[in-house]
């Protein structure tokens, strides 16, 4: 048993009649489980249809697994057979899932009862504890990435979403929302890709005699082959697409940002808004305020924050300095960055293509092909502006600002 600690009651099930085994339960350190049961003599398939052993966990997961048709259980004798269970765990400070084609995948809705490191009832809900049941749906999609609606077992913070994926690889925001007034809770990035996080590149340098170690994902989060990936409003977790026209599945959407609307609270509510930002809010969709640490900024470096859009095991990179010396993308140059393509090539597993922007001021695309922007988790000062990196055919700038509502890209590094 590979990763299954939780108690579980086991039956076998023959022709229509099932037989309860006891249950056991595993410790963390324990890995194998014997349990025995005693059945009727009878033969195979000739006589009975289907004979399963049906495993189920506390929590109502199962692992069915069909006898072979040739055994024919006699009087007096013992049978072994040998299972292998397995369920995945979990990073539950996860918003995203990178998820292989033709998989079925089950992941938690547990993310929303942690939110703002507060009770799930004293943010998103009021009169107690949710303890209901949730609805799954697609936010958008940008390709036929998702063979089904979504589907929730389970009910309150131990519900969990399955999706399966067909053979294409893409990008999907799915959301989950309470089954008794349909609001939005929590949303995730489904990225559907072969890419295991096993291509890596490493930045290493030193400075003022400290050294500085960035390992970067090969790709753009989001991105599919050599393409450009997703865009990311500064602090939120929720992508949106790089390229105009209607999703393949869903829609998103742009609107203005105001004292109302632009809240961290209203846009989890709403992953699918692209909020537009204006000076009356210094060019950010976050309307009154500036908090420099929704991606987990800070003089040490940091931790990855609930907001992070990477996956397990990856964030935003942190400049921890605030300057050129200590940008994660320090010695990228020009010079060393080859012929200007569409994007430069830093080296083996270091292409970052030129995939543009979407304007803060309408949510349109912006250079695309010519300009590359790529966000980081720190704030450029203590304005409302942002360092990312930033390139084009001429220029190379390790340490620049941009707005916050602005679309960038994001490169994760590992944690």
């Amino acid at each position: 048993l590979n990763n299954f600690s939780q108690e579980q009651s086991n039956s076998i099930t023959v022709g229509t009649d099932s037989v309860t085994v006891k249950a056991c339960t595993l410790s963390s350190s324990e890995t194998i489980a014997t349990v025995e049961a005693i059945i009727a003599p009878h033969e195979g398939k000739n006589k009975f249809a289907v004979r399963t052993f049906t495993f189920t966990t506390k929590d109502g997961d199962e692992k069915t697994y069909e006898l072979p048709s040739t055994v024919t259980f006699e009087t007096g004798k013992a049978y072994s057979f040998t299972f292998t269970l397995s369920w995945p765990t979990f990073d539950g400070m996860t918003n995203c899932y990178i998820v292989a084609p033709d998989t079925e995948f089950t992941f938690p809705v547990s993310r929303a009862y942690t939110y703002e490191k507060k009770a799930f009832t004293t943010t998103l809900h009021t009169g107690g504890e949710y303890t209901g049941t949730f609805d799954a749906a697609i936010v958008w999609a940008d390709a036929a990435v998702i063979s089904d609606t979504p589907t929730v077992l389970g009910s309150g913070n131990t519900a969990e979403v399955t999706v399966k994926t067909t053979s294409t690889s893409g990008n999907a925001v799915v959301k989950i929302c309470r089954s008794d007034n349909g609001e939005t809770v929590w949303s995730y990035h489904i990225w559907v890709t072969d890419y295991t996080g096993a291509e890596t590149y490493t930045n290493t340098y030193t400075y003022s005699s400290k050294q500085y170690e960035f390992i970067f994902m090969d790709r753009n989060l989001g991105a599919t082959a050599a393409g450009t990936g997703l865009f990311y409003q500064w602090g939120r977790k929720d992508p949106f697409p790089t390229t105009d026209g209607t999703p393949t599945t869903g829609s998103w959407s742009k609107v203005t940002t105001d004292a109302t609307l632009g809240t961290v609270t209203n846009t989890i509510k709403n992953p699918g808004v692209f909020y537009i930002a204006s000076s009356a809010s210094e060019y950010d969709w976050h309307y009154a305020s500036r908090d420099n640490t929704l991606w987990g900024h800070d003089a040490n470096g940091g931790i990855k924050t609930i907001y992070d859009p990477c996956p397990a095991g990856w964030r935003v990179p942190v400049n921890s300095g605030m300057s050129a010396d200590t940008s994660p993308w320090y010695g990228f140059t020009k010079d060393n960055g080859g012929t200007f393509a569409n994007g430069y090539n830093w080296g083996t597993n270091a292409v970052y293509p030129a995939a543009g922007n979407r304007s803060n001021s309408s949510g349109s695309l912006y250079r695309v092909g010519t300009g590359g922007y790529y966000w980081s988790a720190s704030p450029y000062s203590s304005a409302s502006g942002t360092s990312l990196l930033l390139f084009d055919s001429g220029t190379v700038y390790v340490f620049n600002n941009a707005h916050r509502a602005s679309g960038l890209s994001v490169r994760c590094s590992q944690e």
